[in-house]
């Protein structure tokens, strides 16, 4: 495994991170307001009188950062990914815009495919942010041909690399995509290595799960990818 660690990559660009969002926004005080908009407006000029009085580091971080970059590591418990057990956070984002789209599609299709009976087509929307990275990282790209186990569902030999990383205080890796050839992901195991987090654009998925494609738009028909299962697994 030694050889896996051999080069280093001093990374300094941004990257997209593609995640699960809703394109209208929602009144958060539409269940006290009784649809009344002059009350919703009051609410939020209540709320933001209280926090401008609140003393500095109570609220560090605005909306865009704990969406694209805090909730990996601040949200218990963590989930099971390719490169943490469960044990910690790891944040995925990708230096080509499609690839966030490759790695996404893929799991969907296989959280839609683990339910039984489902026919009809199945939407989502996603956000995807850039979010500056600025780093020196394990480079493990282009290392997929002697380690094959780099690509592999079975996340292993992953989880063994994730484990070292987070033990030995590692910011990230640069890792080869399993989802989108030839491409590379950035795997960060520390948030201040990340920052300047900002809205890129909302995607609509449509899956039909009886052909197996998965449709990409940025608008409502306005479709710009379309994926089948084939391409990812």
């Amino acid at each position: 495994m030694e050889r896996l660690f051999e080069r280093l990559c001093d990374f300094r660009q941004d990257v997209f991170r593609n995640i699960v969002s809703l394109r209208e926004s929602i009144d958060l005080f539409d269940d006290i307001n009784g649809g009344d908009d002059q009350l919703s407006a009051v609410a939020c000029e209540a709320e933001m009188e209280v926090k401008a009085d609140m003393p500095l580091g109570i609220i560090p971080r605005g909306y865009h950062y704990n969406a694209a970059i805090g909730y990996p590591f601040e949200t218990q418990p963590f989930m099971q990914t390719r490169y943490s057990d469960g044990r910690y956070g790891v944040w995925y984002g990708s230096p080509e815009f499609e690839t966030t789209i490759f790695e996404s599609a893929y799991h969907m299709m296989q959280r839609i495919q683990a339910i039984e009976g489902v026919s009809e087509i199945v939407i989502r929307e996603r956000a995807v942010y850039k979010v500056s990275c600025h780093a020196l990282l394990l480079d493990l790209s282009g290392k997929a041909g002697d380690f094959p186990q780099l690509l592999d569902n079975d996340y292993a030999f992953t989880h063994q690399i994730g484990a070292r990383v987070h033990k030995e205080g590692h910011p990230g890796l640069l890792a080869p995509s399993a989802r989108h050839q030839g491409q590379s992901n950035v795997v960060a195991f520390k948030k201040d290595i990340l920052s300047n987090a900002r809205n890129h654009c909302y995607l609509t998925y449509e899956l039909d799960p009886t052909s197996g494609q998965l449709a990409v738009s940025r608008q409502d028909g306005d479709r710009f990818l379309i994926l089948s299962a084939d391409q990812l697994f």
